[in-house]
């Protein structure tokens, strides 16, 4: 039987990431639930640990954020102000 395409949010993902790497994350009750009913995520007496399947999407998402990167590199470049915010319309700001 096909498995059925899973879809996560970018917090899940980014959180999905963190674990793979072995980074400590706060994991929301709610995230946790989620994640561990996809079978994304093992919730043990040892923290979450991530499953084979939840391991994969965490390389997709890694790849397709490189992805999206490179795309941006390729776009315009954005005008910003000494505290590094997007300045509107490409003025300078007076003090």
């Amino acid at each position: 039987m096909p498995t059925a395409q899973v879809r996560i949010s970018a917090e899940e993902q980014r959180l999905l990431r963190a674990l793979s790497v072995g980074q400590t994350v706060k994991l929301p009750s709610a995230h946790r639930l989620r994640l561990e009913l996809l079978g994304l995520l093992h919730d043990g007496p040892n923290g979450p640990r991530l499953t084979p399947l939840g391991r994969r999407h965490a390389e997709a998402a890694v790849k397709g954020d490189e992805n999206k990167t490179g795309a941006a590199k390729d776009g315009a470049v954005v005008k910003r102000d000494r505290l590094g915010r997007r300045m509107p319309h490409g003025r300078a700001l007076p003090f």
